[in-house]
C-alpha cells in the first residue's frame, strides 16, 4: 500500500486523526482533529467501509511498530524519543 501525500494534515504532514461526527448505514463522515478536514465514506450493503483509500486515511490507528508500516509509526509516535541515563 503507498501512503500518498494528499493523506497528510496540512498543518504538520503526520496522517490526519480522524474522528466520527456521523455514521448511518450508508455513509460516516468523519473530521480531523488537526486541521478540520471532512472525509465521507461510503458503506457497503454489509454497513461496512470496505476499502484501500479508508485504510490509507486511518494508518495511524492501524500502523504497528514492526513490519510494512514500522516508519509511519516511528514517525507518529516516537517524534521525541526519551533517553535516560543512569
Amino acid at each position: 500500500m503507498r501512503y500518498t501525500s494528499n493523506l497528510r494534515c496540512r498543518h504538520r504532514g503526520i496522517p490526519h486523526d480522524l474522528k466520527i461526527i456521523y455514521e448511518n448505514q450508508h455513509h460516516k463522515i468523519e473530521k480531523c482533529q488537526i486541521c478540520g478536514k471532512r472525509f465521507k465514506w461510503n458503506k457497503g450493503y454489509k454497513g461496512r467501509t470496505n476499502n484501500q483509500e479508508y485504510l490509507k486515511a486511518h494508518i495511524r490507528n492501524f500502523a504497528q511498530p514492526g513490519g510494512a508500516t514500522k516508519r509511519i509509526y516511528e514517525k507518529i509516535y516516537n517524534q521525541h524519543k526519551m533517553i535516560i541515563k543512569l
